[in-house]
């Protein structure tokens, strides 16, 4: 019964739409009629014009007049239609054709308007892959000529950013109550260890915020310490990951982040154009002035970036993620390193070292063990990666003590949101237009400006001019 009643329903509002379609014509081919002399214009059949709309696929009837004064033939009802070449897909319905992939393959979103319109193959997965790369070329376009635009004018600082508010997490990450009790009584013992479920690191941000300003927090406050961004801050994060456009090769896609205490901004693309966006938008938070901490992971381009693109900022600072050297040495020491033995306290070595930003100690134990390398290449290689990111490898420890960031997490979260879940792994394959159109759309989502493009199609200006 309810497949049939969604049908009948369908049917019924598909011919309320003809009904409409048919009255409003039929007025305007009147009015032509009136402004000319009635031996001048003469009904000569009627076209077919082809529209697919969220209701099916609807074949509308065109009056065609012949003008004797012109010799022409003219077909009217062109000036209640949308520009077209061919069959005509509504606005609504393309909108529907690019939501859909965000989640789902191209296979999957033609049978799922099919079934949503209620009429088999209203229309082929190709024609989904060119409705989401038009509109991804669209948004692309229209960024890029902002970014342009704003490029050319003076006092950046003086525009008015147009950031989103950030909500707050219905569930911010603490640690669970029944350790509440235990960590009071621990805390009344100023030589107390940790309590059984809180790590050593966690515990010694607890003591070092007891022992500072904040001494006269709750306990329930302090279950909850972690990174927080300052008022005067305005973090940016960046992370690359490789979507795969086609078999035989991947596409980096880079991804950042803006973030202020209470907004944020996503940004997305393949080229020199993330890296326009990014500089406007550090220049409209803070002006050139201000705390710009950007952290990143290791990316060949991102010390270029900070080096030329923020020359001007004078407060600005790059840091490696805390993850990024101590993955990279790991890795290296397996293959540098012999034995399980000198392999483990090679890792040890290291990761000490890193931690509170002694690259130099680093060094030190890599060259101690030279003379017992099985790869030289690899041990070459470790030691200019540590020489080249050594001006932004920080005191991790100091930092998280401080409650300061010390990775990149929010952009690699920003890449789990942009980069469609079908291309990520060994997903799907697409071309490089329709990789990135995803990432342009999925983007413009994350900046709650759905509706604005596809009601208004445009996009949310970086900032406006006060």
């Amino acid at each position: 019964m309810g497949n049939q009643t969604i049908s009948i329903g369908q049917d019924v509002m598909r011919h309320l739409l003809r009904l409409h379609w048919d009255l409003l014509h039929q007025q305007q081919v009147e009015d032509y009629c009136l402004q000319l002399d009635p031996n001048v214009v003469e009904c000569d059949g009627c076209a077919s014009q082809k529209v697919v709309c969220p209701l099916g696929i609807l074949p509308l009837q065109q009056q065609v007049c012949f003008n004797s004064q012109t010799g022409k033939h003219i077909l009217l009802g062109n000036d209640l239609l949308p520009e077209h070449h061919g069959t005509i897909i509504t606005c609504a319905l393309q909108g529907w054709a690019c939501l859909f992939p965000q989640d789902l393959p191209f296979r999957t979103v033609e049978r799922l308007l099919s079934w949503q319109t209620q009429q088999p193959k209203v229309i082929s997965r190709g024609e989904v892959s060119r409705l989401v790369q038009r509109h991804g070329e669209m948004i692309r376009a229209a960024e890029a000529k902002e970014a342009k635009q704003l490029a050319g004018q003076g006092g950046l600082s003086e525009f008015e950013v147009n950031l989103i508010e950030a909500k707050a997490p219905r569930h911010r990450a603490a640690w669970p109550v029944e350790l509440t009790a235990a960590e009071g009584q621990t805390l009344a013992d100023p030589k107390s260890k940790a309590p059984e479920g809180i790590t050593h690191q966690d515990w010694q941000r607890v003591l070092e915020t007891r022992a500072g300003e904040t001494a006269c927090w709750p306990v329930e406050k302090l279950r909850r310490l972690g990174a927080e961004i300052q008022p005067e801050q305005t973090i940016a994060v960046t992370n690359d990951i490789l979507v795969q456009p086609q078999a035989s090769k991947c596409l980096t896609l880079r991804v950042a982040r803006i973030a202020t205490v209470t907004e944020y901004w996503y940004v997305s693309g393949t080229g020199s154009l993330v890296f326009r966006q990014l500089s406007l938008l550090l220049s409209f938070c803070s002006g050139f002035n201000g705390w710009v901490p950007l952290l990143g992971d290791g990316a060949k381009w991102l010390c270029n970036y900070f080096e030329r693109e923020l020359s001007e900022f004078t407060q600005k600072e790059l840091l490696l993620d805390c993850y990024h050297p101590h993955r990279k040495c790991a890795d290296f020491a397996e293959m540098i390193a012999s034995t399980c033995e000198e392999k483990k306290a090679l890792k040890n070595n290291l990761h000490s070292s890193l931690w509170v930003g002694r690259i130099g100690s680093a060094i030190k134990a890599l060259e101690a063990c030279y003379l017992q390398a099985k790869n030289e290449q690899k041990f070459q290689k470790l030691i200019g990666y540590l020489k080249t990111w050594r001006p932004y490898v920080v005191n991790y420890n100091e930092r998280r003590l401080n409650r300061q960031y010390i990775g990149s997490a929010h952009a690699k979260e920003a890449c789990e949101l942009v980069v469609v879940k079908g291309q990520k792994n060994k997903g799907v394959n697409c071309s490089e237009a329709t990789a990135d159109a995803l990432a342009a759309m999925k983007t413009v989502m994350l900046n709650q400006a759905w509706d604005l493009f596809w009601v208004d199609q445009q996009i949310l200006p970086l900032a406006t001019n006060p």
